[in-house]
């Protein structure tokens, strides 16, 4: 049995007026527009986010060594040194879990 029409419109009717009814107000005309008094006050995170965003900005790429790991990779000479790999992760959960290791 195929089930044709369900209580929740389709993506296609929500996004769509109905032909010849109103058409459903998306909120945004109903707002005022900023007067020349409008102020806008980012919070704490948005500051560190900024922060963040130009110190990793500023960091650099090295195409070359990036080049040399895919290919070994490819050839399958990449070794994984699975012990560094968990102290690092390790220290990392610990940093994010607010403690020093």
């Amino acid at each position: 049995m195929k089930i044709t029409r369900t209580s929740e419109p389709t993506r296609a009717e929500r996004t769509q007026p109905n032909a010849g009814g109103p058409a459903r107000s998306t909120g945004t005309a109903a707002q005022p527009a900023a007067g020349p008094s409008a102020r806008v006050q980012l919070s704490d995170l948005s500051n560190r986010l900024s922060q963040l965003e130009t110190q990793f900005s500023q960091g650099s790429f090295d195409a070359q060594k990036v080049s040399e790991v895919r290919s070994a990779i490819a050839e399958g000479r990449y070794q994984v040194n699975a012990g560094a790999v968990a102290d690092k992760l390790l220290a990392s959960a610990a940093q994010l879990a607010g403690r020093k290791v």
